[in-house]
């Protein structure tokens, strides 16, 4: 089973979002792509590759959600349903819940809990105190921001504009590979793609000027309430040659780094828990 590093640290942004350093180790990364890639590969009609090649937005490459069925139809993880992209009807829907990737994102949340305040908010919501609530994912996204080779700046494959998500509660997600420049807080300006998009649930307080800006490394996972904090993802951060094994762990069976031009440059595994249809109180 995969596990939380030890070495995990806690930090904490405004707005109840908080970043666990470090949580996962070279191992647990490999692993965790590799699981990934086989989902998305099984689940796929074709190569998800060819398709994300000619989106112009990070793709969606496995979907699961729980004790429902699954729509095939392509629904963005922001839950924007107004899209330009070449996902079509195919969002990598699963059929069967992965269960090693569930389980990681109830124990990273569970090792978050534990290194929060005594009064914090993750230590209330997710402890093992007198709630002993644990994280249950019930919605499961992986999502590949990725590159060309020939840069072209009208394929926003590595960025997503400031949004909020679908209510759905907390979110887990997970990264792995190259680092994403986050800001926190900032709502999108009038015009934008996200500009109307459930503005009216997001928190008070927030604005350009209060926003935050964080990177999330390989292996740090990052909690907040995704449909209340405005999020956005500006862009990637190098990474170094050697550390692409993840990477060639995603990729199909056959396919190799650079095919159609493209190759992946993040993952983003998004953990949702909605509160609300598992008899849970919304926090």
């Amino acid at each position: 089973m995969l596990a939380v590093n030890a070495r995990a640290t806690l930090e904490r942004l405004p707005h109840e979002c908080y970043v666990l350093r470090e949580a996962l180790d070279a191992s647990a990364r490999a692993r965790t792509a590799g699981i990934v890639g086989e989902a998305a590969s099984n689940a796929s009609t074709g190569r998800w590759t060819t398709r994300a090649a000619a989106n112009d937005h990070p793709t969606i490459i496995a979907s699961r959600a729980r004790g429902r069925e699954r729509a095939m139809a392509c629904v963005r993880a922001c839950g924007l349903r107004r899209c330009s992209g070449a996902c079509g009807g195919d969002v990598g829907a699963m059929t069967e819940d992965p269960k090693e990737l569930f389980a990681l994102a109830r124990a990273c949340a569970r090792r978050a809990a534990a290194l929060d305040d005594d009064d914090g908010v993750l230590r209330s919501a997710f402890g093992d105190g007198a709630r002993n609530d644990p994280f249950e994912a019930s919605q499961f996204w992986a999502l590949v921001y990725g590159e060309r080779e020939d840069r072209d700046e009208r394929r926003r494959r590595e960025k997503m504009g400031a949004h909020l998500d679908r209510p759905v509660g907390w979110v887990v997600a997970v990264t792995l590979g190259r680092g994403a420049r986050m800001t926190i807080e900032k709502p999108p300006e009038k015009g934008e793609q996200y500009g109307e998009f459930a503005s009216h649930r997001a928190l008070e307080g927030q604005s350009a000027e209060t926003a935050v800006e964080v990177v999330v490394n390989d292996g740090d996972v990052l909690f907040f309430r995704g449909d209340r904090v405005f999020h956005s993802v500006d862009g990637l951060v190098a990474e170094p040659p050697e550390r692409r094994d993840w990477a060639r762990n995603l990729l199909p069976e056959g396919a190799e780094m650079g095919d159609d031009g493209y190759a992946p440059g993040r993952l983003a595994l998004l953990f949702r828990e909605e509160r609300e249809t598992q008899g849970k109180d919304a926090r």
